[in-house]
Parts: structure tokens; sequence; C-alpha cells
């Protein structure tokens, strides 16, 4: 069974020059696992010309949209506000469990 999904660290601005716009570092605690999840805000946007949910996304530092999507139990590598809206990118499924299952017995006689 998975574990627990918490935000145990963050904003952490991460200085990019081939991207314009702004980059956080977030640190989520899943299970015993400390994951990364990035948050890219576009240079263009600015919170009181947008609407929710980009709005709050953009206030946050991507803090509202990471919480709603661990509420969803899914913990994105990166999540991208844009004028075109929220896209999370590269979704880390190693939080499943992984259950190996024997081999059928071979049919060969």
């Amino acid at each position: 069974m998975a574990g627990e999904l918490e935000i145990i660290g963050g904003p952490t601005p991460i200085p990019i020059l081939r991207a314009p716009g702004e980059v956080f570092r977030w640190k989520v605690q899943n299970g015993r696992a400390e994951q990364h999840v990035y948050v890219e805000i576009a240079d263009s946007l600015r919170p009181a010309a947008c609407q929710e949910p980009l709005r709050s996304g953009i206030e946050s530092k991507g803090e509202s949209v990471l919480r709603k999507l661990l509420e969803r139990g899914s913990v994105p590598a990166r999540i991208k506000i844009t004028s075109g809206g929220i896209t999370e990118v590269g979704i880390d499924r190693r939080s499943r469990p992984f259950t190996c299952q024997p081999a059928p017995p071979s049919s060969r006689g």
C-alpha cells in the first residue's frame, strides 16, 4: 500500500537560464521516499490577470495545485502553469506497490 503523501518542503526557487518564467521545487514525502516536484510558472502570468485555478496556483507558487494532485494520489515530476492551463508532466508511478507473481507451471510434459 502506498504511503501518505505530504508536502515537507518548498517552495525553493530554482534559477534556470534557458526557460522564461519561474521554477520552484517542492519536496513530497511519499511513504518512506522523498520525491521532488518541480513547478514551472510562465513568465507572462500575473495572478491579478488570471481566473481560478490559475490565480491561486501562481500566488502559492504551485502549492494549491500540488495539494489537489496529492489528494488524488498522484505525484507528478513536474507541473506547468501557463496561460493555457495547468499541466502535470511525468507522473511518478513508483509509489504503487509491486507484487511479484510466480510464473504458472509449465505445461510441457
